[in-house]
């Protein structure tokens, strides 16, 4: 394999402006842009390479006229790919994009099956400043074997107009999104992009075919999401997902305003694996799975930053989904609105349906704890809570094993209002500390109003 670019001597590359700085301490840092991959994980898309040709297509690559540049983007990727071309290559540059789509959509690009769109990595693809309230700058929509790689994607998130939509008068425009993978597309990777300023969410994944529908096999590795508006990836409806070594991070502005976010409403989310992420400065929160099902969170690191405040929490669960959340380590450093909870579920007095068990372990914990309440059917062990605590309410089905928690006030520490369960081998700053729960009978123990 070869790839699509040479190397230049040119370092300048042309941003909006400065855009939130990752952070050295992740483990795997980002140091920079990023090439695209040369590789290709999909053996149906060709070989067949074809750098986009800028003068043959008339393509602004300056930040100038955006609907002309869209349209003859577009032209170039159908022209290639109807030549059995299978990796699209897109030189360096800064490309404004967007053009009227509906009254309510600015359209950018549309994707093909069976292709690489490759970004040069000192090329920018930036959304040029709308009104509108849904845009998708790359989308992938009904389609299989896609791959976006390299380079940057911006919104319009600092330069957006929001007219009143017409049949309400709402202005949040929350659906201004970098890319959109939707209407059942399949086999999709997003790696090596940096993801920023979008109004809406740097990904987002949706069914929209129906009730139960979900796009499939989506990868998402190894992309730098920064200063999006709402979300860095949402799903909403999906199904074999895989998010890892991403930071995610600084996501600010409009509700709920978290790195990722599992919330289907009619569609269907399950089989969604979240690992080996960074996540930091993230205003709503860093993980949330309000239905999705098997959903593993592990091995990352979820960090709030001296310049934020958490709303909810790093992660965020209700009882309608099932997860296993392991070998995470997460930091607090301010309280969020919901206190010093590093992992929180949410529920309400409907009964929990969902069957499955949730499990929660070798997490760790720096100035945070766990609170769940009016649920069941929960495993948590061998879980380091440092300054931190563990707080259950109206539980049944609970396990306990083998939690470290150290805090100054026991009472702090362990609470429990009509817990019902099974505890064995908990420590309190070393010492042994027991908690008679039993099965269907519940037990109070040091709440505290």
């Amino acid at each position: 394999m070869y790839s699509c670019f040479e190397d230049s001597n040119d370092s300048q590359i042309f941003v909006n402006s400065e855009l939130s700085s990752t952070d050295s301490n992740n483990p795997n840092p980002f140091m920079g842009v990023m090439n695209p991959v040369e590789t290709m994980p999909y053996n149906e898309i060709p070989a067949k390479k074809y750098i986009i040709e800028l003068e043959r297509w008339d393509i602004p690559n300056d930040r100038k006229d955006p609907e002309k540049t869209t349209d003859n983007i577009q032209q170039a990727i159908d022209w290639a790919v109807s030549e059995g071309y299978g990796q699209i290559c897109l030189p360096e540059g800064h490309y404004l994009i967007g053009k009227y789509g509906n009254d309510i959509y600015q359209a950018g690009i549309e994707l093909k099956s069976n292709m690489a769109f490759l970004i040069d990595q000192n090329a920018i693809i930036e959304m040029a400043p709308n009104n509108k309230w849904n845009y998708c700058a790359i989308a992938v929509t009904e389609k299989v074997h896609v791959i976006i790689s390299g380079g940057t994607i911006l919104g319009d998130k600092e330069n957006h107009e929001y007219t009143p939509r017409k049949s309400d008068g709402s202005v949040v425009h929350d659906e201004g999104h970098l890319i959109c993978i939707q209407n059942e597309s399949e086999y999709v990777t997003v790696e090596n992009v940096t993801l920023g300023k979008a109004n809406g969410d740097a990904i987002l994944l949706v069914g929209q075919k129906g009730a139960g529908s979900s796009v499939k096999h989506i990868d998402i590795r190894r992309n730098n999401m920064v200063d999006n508006r709402r979300q860095g990836v949402s799903i909403v409806g999906g199904t074999d997902i895989l998010i890892e070594n991403n930071e995610i991070h600084h996501t600010k502005g409009t509700a709920p305003q978290f790195g990722i976010d599992v919330e289907s409403l009619s569609y269907n989310s399950q089989d969604i694996t979240i690992r080996n992420n960074y996540f930091h400065h993230n205003r709503g929160g860093d993980i949330v799975n309000t239905d999705g099902k098997n959903v593993i969170i592990e091995n990352n690191i979820l960090l709030q930053g001296e310049e934020s405040q958490y709303i909810d929490g790093p992660i965020v669960y209700w009882k309608k989904g099932d997860l296993t959340i392991r070998n995470n380590d997460i930091t607090m450093t301010t309280v969020s609105v919901n206190n010093w909870n590093g992992i929180i579920m949410y529920s309400n007095d409907s009964p929990k349906t969902n069957p499955a068990t949730t499990y929660i372990y070798n997490n760790t914990c720096n100035n945070c704890g766990f609170y769940m309440y009016k649920g069941a059917d929960l495993v948590v062990k061998d879980n380091y809570l440092n300054n931190g605590h563990l707080v259950f309410k109206e539980m049944t089905n609970l396990t306990l094993e083998n939690n470290r928690v150290e805090h100054p006030q026991k009472c702090w520490a362990y609470r429990f209002l009509e817990v019902s369960g099974s505890a064995n081998d908990n420590t309190y700053n070393g010492d042994a500390f027991d908690i008679p729960l039993q099965e269907n009978i519940p037990w109070d123990g040091c709440w505290i109003n």
